[in-house]
């Protein structure tokens, strides 16, 4: 395990502390001079991946308002609720 792991927005020190991408700060230059000097940190956590279309639906109505609104519109005009129109899309695929 390196002494730094890297970060979407930065780098995580070995003892838990999150340190942003800032020329300014000192615990990111310290980190820059640490890659320098040869050292390589660990890589980013993987973002997580949907096990399933349900799943990925889901996230998709959580992250998105547009298609959550599309969704709910189309749900409302078929008489569906949301969880219905989903899965009757997902049965068609």
């Amino acid at each position: 395990m390196a002494l730094y792991k890297l970060a979407k927005v930065g780098v995580i020190r070995s003892d838990g502390a999150f340190i942003p991408k800032d020329n300014s700060n000192r615990d990111y230059i310290e980190f820059l001079r640490w890659v320098i000097e040869g050292n390589t940190p660990d890589p980013a956590d993987p973002d997580p991946v949907p096990a399933t279309d349900l799943e990925n639906a889901t996230l998709t109505l959580q992250r998105d308002p547009v298609f959550r609104a599309l969704v709910k519109v189309l749900a409302a005009h078929f008489g569906l609720t949301v969880a219905q129109l989903v899965a009757e899309i997902k049965a068609q695929v």
